[in-house]
């Protein structure tokens, strides 16, 4: 079998609303790149992009992998990460996170070819079922949705989103608000959803670090499960750990294999978020793993706003990791459609079933696919903006 083609699609989707974090605001839209990779076989491979592939990109792109064996993912490997030249195109795509788009797509191949799951190819699923965090965002009001601002607005949120989908962890992506208002908002929601429930806060690494330590004191009655990237750095992580005592997780300051040795010795994180795209796909996931059971780190899987594609990627790595204890986070929940054929995958007592079927076991609907691009084509180019009702406001580090 031999790589003929690529095909990169930049599509938008739309949300229920415009989710606040600590950089500005998701402006109502999830933006990702569909990657097609086809074959003299005819086995059409469909990987995923967080961001947005440019022709001159995949001008450069395409004359590595033709005439490729879709099996051959270590030379691939090196050949795009090799690339260096690939980053002067355009938006800077990492390279790592390019090749890991492009060996979701592989793999979607290599399973095709063998008429079974993409799980199989990465040890077989220990799980039918993943579960899921309910992902928690202060929010604008839409044309659909009300705002969520207050502590008992996230309450009444929280609840909508137990009652709809059944999660059984909650997680707040903070960094918007003082910290006193977030902290109050963790307070609220262990009131409202007592001990039988996991809380998780967010704060996207803008408290400063002695503010990051006293949060973190009065955070500990809320038996957070993790108080994820409060302050920003190795260094800064581990005296948090050290003065407060909560678990931390993070997908901010070990977001590299060089990255771990560091964060080991200096006692920094207690949980690493694992993500195909930031760890270079299905394999890197699959080593970083490994890693963390040897160290006794706890594995968990960060989101990045994912079409059905992407999560589905995420569902067969997740099914096959011994030690991911925790429950997985997507902003899956917040988008009101997708671009898989049947439309978006149903979370059922808080968890989402790992599809069976060849491949990713998820197919591409070729006409959600190009609505998709026309609606990339007329909002897409607005990116990420900054807060559009802050006009005056600008990112400082730390916050508070």
């Amino acid at each position: 079998m031999k790589i003929t083609d690529i095909k990169a699609t930049p599509v938008a989707l739309p949300m229920e609303a415009p989710l606040r974090h600590s950089a500005a605001v998701h402006p109502g839209r999830c933006i990702r790149t569909i990657l097609q990779v086809y074959t003299d076989e005819g086995i059409v491979g469909v990987g995923e992009l967080e961001d947005v592939l440019h022709d001159a990109q995949l001008n450069i792109l395409r004359p590595l992998l033709y005439g490729r064996d879709p099996f051959d993912l270590e030379q691939l490997r090196i050949l795009v990460i090799g690339t260096g030249h690939l980053l002067l195109q355009g938006q800077n795509l990492p390279r790592n996170r390019l090749y890991a788009g492009l060996e979701i797509a592989l793999m979607d191949i290599q399973a095709k070819m063998l008429g079974r799951p993409l799980h199989k190819l990465l040890g077989g699923k220990l799980r039918d079922e993943i579960p899921m965090s309910a992902y928690l965002f202060y929010r604008y009001e839409s044309s659909t949705h009300p705002a969520v601002t207050t502590p008992e607005e996230m309450v009444g949120h929280a609840r909508d989103l137990v009652a709809r989908h059944g999660f059984r962890t909650l997680k707040v992506k903070g960094g918007v608000f003082p910290p006193d208002h977030e902290i109050a908002t963790m307070q609220k929601l262990r009131g409202a959803f007592g001990p039988e429930y996991q809380l998780r806060l967010d704060p996207n690494n803008v408290w400063a670090l002695g503010t990051a330590i006293r949060a973190g004191h009065r955070l500990r009655e809320v038996d957070l499960e993790y108080l994820e990237d409060p302050t920003w750095g190795i260094d800064g992580m581990a005296e948090v750990a050290q003065r407060t005592g909560i678990p931390l997780a993070t997908n901010m300051c070990v977001v590299t294999f060089e990255q771990i040795p560091p964060a080991v010795a200096k006692r920094a994180v207690d949980v690493i978020l694992s993500d195909p795209w930031y760890w270079g796909g299905p394999w890197g996931v699959k080593h970083l793993a490994m890693i963390c059971q040897t160290f006794k780190i706890g594995l968990g899987m960060h989101s990045g706003l994912e079409t059905g594609v992407g999560l589905a990627a995420m569902l067969h790595i997740a099914a096959t990791l011994p030690n991911l204890v925790y429950a997985v986070d997507a902003h899956y929940h917040h988008l009101t459609e997708d671009l898989i054929v049947g439309g978006k995958m149903e979370y059922r007592d808080g968890a989402l079933r790992v599809p069976d079927g060849p491949g990713l076991g998820v197919e591409v609907d070729e006409k959600r696919l190009q609505e998709a691009a026309r609606r990339y084509e007329l909002e897409g180019g607005l990116g990420f903006p900054l807060d559009p009702k802050r006009p005056d406001w600008y990112q400082k580090f730390p916050m508070w």
